[in-house]
């Protein structure tokens, strides 16, 4: 008998702390892991500000922005932080 010792990989919501789908969508590599979280079939995860967020903490509003959970609004096309002055 042989013991192995294996990594696996996943994507976790950096606004609630979900992971990726269940324990099928753990990956050998951490590139499979990403492209399957960004995936709009798969995943619905997004990166804004070097954040990820799942498909639960975020919105797209009626200018195309990213809202999120937190409380962060991002552009559509160029995905940057929108920062407005109260």
């Amino acid at each position: 008998m042989s013991v192995i010792k294996e990594y696996f990989y996943n994507v976790k919501c950096d606004c609630c702390g979900q992971h990726l789908g269940n324990e099928e969508m753990w990956r050998t590599d951490e590139q499979g892991a990403k492209d399957d979280a960004y995936s709009d079939e798969v995943g619905g995860f997004v990166n804004l500000g070097g954040k990820d967020y799942c498909s639960s903490c975020y919105e797209i509003d009626e200018n195309d922005n990213y809202v999120t959970k937190d409380g962060k609004v991002f552009d559509g096309d160029t995905q940057e932080e929108i920062i407005t002055e109260d």
